[in-house]
């Protein structure tokens, strides 16, 4: 048995060694000798000459033998086994494709025995070795649809081993990996067969896998979304929502929120009917399905995030911004819990932060709600709220002139009749014992003072200036970041207005010592003088 070293800090190793370790290497029993010697293989397959390992490698050990190797019990070593060949042996086949490697009846024997392997290592081999149908032709895809490898492949997904079926997901999704591959996986019966079945699995977990890979696969294009409907594919979906398993019912919520936020995927929960499902959720059951309603509350803030999504249709033809303001207040029949109320603010902070929305929600009841509920909400939830709003303020990275006026309007709302300026009570909770809420508030004030008008105000509040001007050393260092990032906003936007407009949002000594503090920058600190005296009384 020839003396194995550690692979060089190169990945290679001493070519006289490599060869060595070709040559008997199907003769070695010891399994700490194979442990090593496969060690070594891998080293050299990842290095600058791995082409022509590999073709060495393939001249003189069978690959059926690395198959072997994932068969036998080693005892103690079984694992380090599995794991170093199957290392080697996705090297070896990485430029095979799926048809070559199946036209040779030990390899085909192998992929099937690795495709039904319960070591996720080994059975994660195999799929990988099945993804590579995507980039053949589309009669080596129709030659698998009907085979014992596709069945192996797809029923993965129905494993208890999570890595195996998330990963047996992602081999589907890869098969069908354009339209008209999809097309071909569902015109064959025995394909079609075998999905129908995992949709309708008597494991509600096996049907959530099935549903979510079918809904990835509707979100790619309208044909797409077209092709699994007439297969009655996406049946599920509508059904879900009836469900009386909670838990399920909220999965399919969170699968149609990623649906949704696609241009294909909105207009099919339009015309297919669930939002007027939801909304009926929504009014009726509230009071019955928690955990239901803050997954809804999620799937509106995705529709209304995405710049794919006719949004202002969608919430003329179903209120969802009503719906969203109910789940926030509550009413006389309903009262929301704190973590619905903060998925609801979180949902609408979303919509208006879309630039395509923030008009329409800034001019909605909604937004009104939205600013009311501030001064009545606990800690926690007014943090959400800043959140929310710093969102809906930065809802574009340049505001333009007319998101400028639509944002001021919005802020005027915050300044009405009654209210002490909004700068103030939000100068309060930047200055809160509280980091979390001192942060959130901070964040607010960076992307307001992105807004000339809000920089204007920001100038005339004298207790919101000494703030800006103060040393506190009592900040966290995360304080004293979002406090100097406020200034360095500040006086961009100073400076911006003044050379294209030649008009002063701040004074000059405001301007002047803002400017001090931007260049000595977030940590600076005041040098004390330390005296030394004597003692003179000797």
């Amino acid at each position: 048995m020839p003396s194995v070293d550690a692979p060089t800090a190169n990945n290679s190793s001493n070519p006289s060694q490599l060869e060595a370790i070709i040559s008997t290497f199907t003769s070695l029993t010891d399994p700490l000798a194979i442990n090593d010697a496969l060690l070594v293989l891998n080293h050299a397959l990842q290095g600058t000459n791995s082409a022509e390992v590999t073709q060495r490698i393939l001249e003189s050990i069978p690959l059926a033998h690395f198959f072997q190797l994932l068969q036998t019990d080693h005892g103690d070593e079984t694992e380090f086994m599995i794991d170093r060949t199957c290392n080697v042996l996705e090297s070896l086949l990485s430029q095979q494709p799926y048809s070559t490697i199946v036209q040779d009846p030990l390899m085909s024997g192998a992929l099937l025995q690795a495709l039904s392997s319960p070591s996720p290592k080994v059975h994660i081999l195999g799929l990988s070795q099945v993804d590579k149908v995507a980039k053949e032709d589309l009669s080596v895809l129709r030659s698998i649809l009907t085979s014992d490898v596709f069945k192996a492949s797809v029923e993965g997904i129905a494993s208890d081993n999570i890595s195996i079926a998330e990963r047996s997901k992602q081999t589907l999704l890869k098969i069908c990996n354009d339209q008209e591959r999809l097309e071909e996986v569902i015109k064959s019966d025995a394909s079609l067969s075998m999905i129908r079945d995992l949709v309708h699995s008597r494991s509600s977990l096996v049907q959530l896998r099935m549903i979510e890979a079918l809904t990835e696969l509707a979100g790619r294009s309208h044909e797409s979304l077209a092709v699994l409907e007439a297969a009655g594919l996406l049946d599920a979906l509508k059904t879900g929502l009836s469900a009386t398993d909670i838990l399920t019912r909220f999965n399919i919520i969170e699968i149609l929120s990623e649906l949704g936020a696609t241009t294909a995927g909105s207009e099919f929960l339009d015309s297919s009917g669930i939002l007027t499902r939801i909304a009926a959720v929504v009014q009726d059951e509230t009071n019955e399905d928690h955990l239901g309603m803050n997954a809804i509350a999620k799937l509106y803030g995705k529709l209304g995030a995405s710049d794919k999504v006719d949004f202002v249709t969608l919430d003329m033809r179903y209120q969802i911004l009503s719906q969203l303001e109910r789940l926030m207040i509550g009413d006389d029949d309903f009262e929301p819990d704190e973590t619905l109320k903060i998925e609801a603010m979180a949902s609408m902070g979303l919509i208006g932060g879309n630039v395509q929305n923030v008009e329409w929600f800034s001019q909605s009841h909604c937004a009104e709600a939205f600013i009311d509920r501030l001064s009545l909400l606990p800690r926690d939830s007014k943090v959400a709220w800043y959140h929310s709003f710093a969102q809906i303020l930065a809802c574009s990275p340049d505001p333009s002139p007319e998101t400028e006026r639509i944002v001021a309007g919005l802020y005027d709302k915050m300044d009405g009749p009654g209210q002490s300026p909004f700068i103030l009570r939000l100068l309060v909770s930047a200055k809160s014992q509280t980091v979390e809420l001192s942060l959130a508030a901070l964040s607010a004030m960076i992307v307001l003072a992105r807004y000339p008008f809000a920089v204007q105000k920001m100038g005339l509040q004298r207790d919101f200036i000494t703030f800006l001007w103060e040393r506190n050393a009592g900040l966290s260092h995360s304080q004293k970041v979002a406090k100097h990032q406020v200034i360095e906003a500040m006086l961009k936007t100073f400076h911006e207005v003044k050379n294209t407009s030649n008009i002063e949002l701040l004074t000059m000594e405001q301007a002047t010592r803002l400017d001090l503090i931007r260049r000595q920058g977030p940590f600076y600190q005041r040098a004390t003088a330390t005296v030394a005296i004597q003692d003179m009384a000797a």
